[in-house]
Order: structure tokens, then C-alpha cells, then sequence
């Protein structure tokens, strides 16, 4: 398994992550309702979902693992992507993502870069993106790797 699963019954042992870049997907997203991915400085892959699975972190302890994510204004951070470290990119269809503001130059450099012509594509580039900034991990890695991880990751745990 490459990244690590996060549920109700092990958070605490997830709160002081030194997080780069995180997705987060409301309740109603495209792609994974309630999916939050976290990338931290060492390159390491985080994940957790807030509204299913057997044993779903609860919303009210999201705030426990990412400290941020209670003080963003939703609405108003589209008109304003700079959250004091964290820089804002929608990715589309109800889904989030929040980076340090040390990696969003790089990252907006990749993105240019990539000449994206569908708004999904960016959603499934950013993990590799990040990685790739970061120098640890594959910087090809896309969601659909995430996902496939996690079915395999299911297979495994039954």
C-alpha cells in the first residue's frame, strides 16, 4: 500500500502531519464524495473519506488532522486563493485543493505547462504535480492511481 488510510479509529495518530497539499471534496463531489487526500513534506500520501465507508473519519475531526480547513471561508476563498500559507485551486465538480504557498508558484508553472484542455484533468494531475515539486514520490501519479490503490488496499483488508 503506498499511502496511508486514515478512518475514525486511528486520527490521533495523524495530527501533527506537516502537510503540503491537500484535496478535499464535499459531500456531493465528483469523483469521491467526501475524499480528502493529503500530501506532506516527506512525500507521504494520506487519505480519508467524511461521508462513507465502514469506518469513516467524522467531519467534526477533520479539523484534528488538517487545522486549516476550519478557518476557510468557502465562499469567499474563490475570489481570494491566498489563505495566509495555503494557496487555493479549484479542481473542479465540488472538489478542493490546498497547497502551501512555497509550492504554488511551481505548481501554477506545471499547470501552465500541461496545456490542459478539460477542467478534469488537472483534478487527476495534482498529486503528481505535488510530488513532483517535492522531489519524493511519482510525479506521474494520478487519482485514478489513488483510487486503484484504495480498491486493491479494500481487496486486501477482507
Amino acid at each position: 500500500m503506498n499511502h496511508i488510510e486514515i478512518t475514525e479509529s486511528n486520527y490521533r495518530d495523524y495530527t501533527s502531519l506537516d502537510i503540503v497539499a491537500f484535496s478535499f471534496a464535499h459531500g456531493g463531489a465528483m469523483g469521491e464524495p467526501g475524499g480528502i487526500v493529503i500530501i506532506d513534506r516527506n512525500g507521504t500520501r494520506y487519505h480519508a473519506n467524511y461521508c462513507y465507508g465502514n469506518n469513516h473519519l467524522q467531519p467534526e475531526h477533520i479539523k484534528d488532522i488538517i487545522p486549516v480547513i476550519e478557518d476557510i471561508d468557502w465562499k469567499q476563498i474563490h475570489n481570494e486563493p491566498y489563505h495566509g500559507d495555503w494557496y487555493f485551486v479549484y479542481l473542479g465538480y465540488g472538489n478542493n485543493l490546498l497547497m502551501r504557498k512555497e509550492i504554488s508558484e511551481g505548481f501554477k508553472q506545471k499547470v501552465e505547462a500541461a496545456h490542459f484542455e478539460h477542467s478534469g484533468e488537472l483534478y487527476q494531475q495534482w498529486p503528481g504535480f505535488v510530488l513532483g515539486l517535492l522531489g519524493n514520490g511519482d510525479p506521474d501519479l494520478t487519482m485514478d492511481d489513488i483510487y486503484d490503490e484504495q480498491k486493491q488496499s479494500r481487496r486486501l483488508n477482507r
